[in-house]
């Protein structure tokens, strides 16, 4: 089995996983693309919410995972209810996720909107036995990769770069090598510096889950309205 990891980019998403041919990148422009994208059977990490909050059921596992990052908790910002996903206009979402949760969304949230809507309605609507999304987190990935010590420099500085970049080179040095091709092969108002990071360590952290166990993050409300898991993979090191 394939095992990837999928960060969203202001292109769409970025694709990153390895196979017998060595590492692989792709750009999507919708997640469904992916059944065009992977041939073989994949598992992916992904940085987006999957299972989400209803008028019956509210997704409260945000609260556990800042927890988990401490100081860092802000890297965690709260999923929308799926009728607010669901809703065209901004304002009329914001009204709707009030309603059923109690709390407006924020812009980074409204930033997001689509891709967790494409990712619902992929999850709810594919047909594919072969392809495999769970939900993860970049920074809780980082944590457990990095012996349960959190990552405090931020990506958006060089430190933070260069921090994260070191980990990845040391559990893999090819990893590095498909950071800078990927930098050298798209722009940065396509894909980010810390997209590509995000992206790679999802697809280590996976690798490395199927070579030994898979760990979740869970709590009390484990299963949305739609059926859908709640809850957020991991490896541990």
């Amino acid at each position: 089995m394939i095992a990837g990891g999928i960060d969203g980019c202001k292109a769409g998403w970025l694709l990153i996983w390895k196979d017998q041919q060595g590492y692989q990148y792709s750009l999507l422009d919708r997640i469904d693309d992916l059944e065009r994208c992977v041939k073989s059977a994949a598992r992916f990490f992904i940085d987006i919410p999957i299972g989400l909050s209803s008028e019956t059921f509210h997704r409260s596992i945000e609260a556990k995972l800042r927890k988990e990052l401490k100081s860092r908790s802000a890297t965690i910002f709260n999923a929308p209810c799926r009728a607010a996903v669901y809703e065209v206009d901004k304002k009329k979402a914001k009204e709707l996720n009030k309603r059923i949760l109690g709390k407006s969304l924020s812009e980074q949230t409204l930033n997001i909107k689509d891709k967790i809507l494409e990712t619902d309605r992929y999850i709810n609507t594919s047909k594919s036995t072969s392809i495999q999304l769970l939900e993860s987190h970049p920074e809780i990935c980082f944590k457990y990769l990095n012996q349960g010590q959190i990552l405090m420099s931020k990506k958006s500085q060089k430190e933070g770069v260069e921090q994260r970049l070191d980990l990845l080179s040391r559990l893999d040095p090819e990893a590095k090598i498909l950071y800078e091709r990927i930098l050298a092969e798209t722009k940065r108002n396509q894909v980010k510096r810390d997209d590509i990071l995000d992206a790679l360590c999802l697809c280590l952290a996976n690798q490395i889950s199927l070579k030994t166990q898979t760990h979740f993050i869970t709590d009390e409300n484990q299963v949305d309205a739609q059926g859908i898991p709640v809850k957020l993979a991991y490896a541990k090191l």
